[in-house]
């Protein structure tokens, strides 16, 4: 019998087929269990998909029920956490964010942009591996590097690439003013307070303008557009090329 989600513990879990599926394809050796409920529906492609995991898979409704908490889940994946520092390269920061859903849909657009390495810092703040996170990447989480840093002190020691900060500052300039050079880093705040002002000179200062109609862009819409505007270099040509 599975227990319910543990932040502190080693396992989390995906629940759904979309993020289980993406688990098999792309973390098969991180994977405990695949547990499915009775009520699930096999059919041949997923009996295709399953096949590599068949001798670790199990049906148990009760495991389900538990770690789910909804009705509408038929196919889990228990998996151990992995986290690994990176290195220097091009990646998103994340500092003290609070949302789940908001974290796994900010891993969906890293991926979406071929951004693969992501760091979080902070105590205290979403969890990378929290089930809601999972299910709101898309399974995305499974394709991504992830390093946590407990303070801003940590992260700055392990990466010193240049960072472009998104904040209000007296020094901010508009972010389609600034080309980074790689490798850099996308540094964004807290939902609600955003980045410290103490920051502003650990990298540049950058704004994303837009109409005074609204106070601010939130979270996750932030970092689609910072990384849209700093990878459209690469995906935005000719689609017939």
């Amino acid at each position: 019998m599975l227990k319910a989600y543990d932040k502190a513990g080693e396992i989390s879990y995906s629940l759904g087929a979309f993020p289980t599926v993406e688990l098999i394809k792309r973390r098969r050796e991180d994977i405990e269990s695949i547990v499915l409920h009775s009520s699930l529906r096999m059919t041949d492609e997923l009996e295709k998909i399953l096949a590599p995991v068949r001798d670790i898979t199990v049906v148990d409704d009760k495991s389900i029920s538990r770690i789910a908490k909804k009705g509408n889940v038929y196919m889990a994946g228990v998996f151990r956490k992995r986290y690994e520092d990176f290195g220097s390269d091009t990646h998103v920061t994340l500092v003290q964010p609070s949302d789940e859903g908001n974290l796994g849909t900010i891993m969906r657009t890293m991926l979406g942009f071929g951004i693969r390495k992501l760091a979080i810092v902070g105590q205290g703040c979403a969890d990378a591996y929290n089930p809601k996170t999972v299910r709101a990447s898309m399974g995305a989480i499974f394709s991504l590097s992830i390093s946590v840093y407990p303070e801003w002190g940590d992260y700055a020691a392990a990466h010193p690439e240049n960072k472009m900060l998104f904040m209000l500052d007296d020094r901010s300039v508009t972010l389609g003013s600034v080309t980074p050079e790689a490798p850099f880093g996308l540094v964004f705040g807290n939902e609600g307070s955003g980045l410290p002002a103490e920051l502003a000179e650990a990298g540049t200062p950058v704004i994303i303008r837009h109409s005074k109609d609204i106070d601010s862009l939130n979270l996750p819409q932030a970092v689609a557009i910072g990384l849209y505007e700093t990878t459209k270099h690469i995906f935005c040509g000719d689609i017939n090329k």
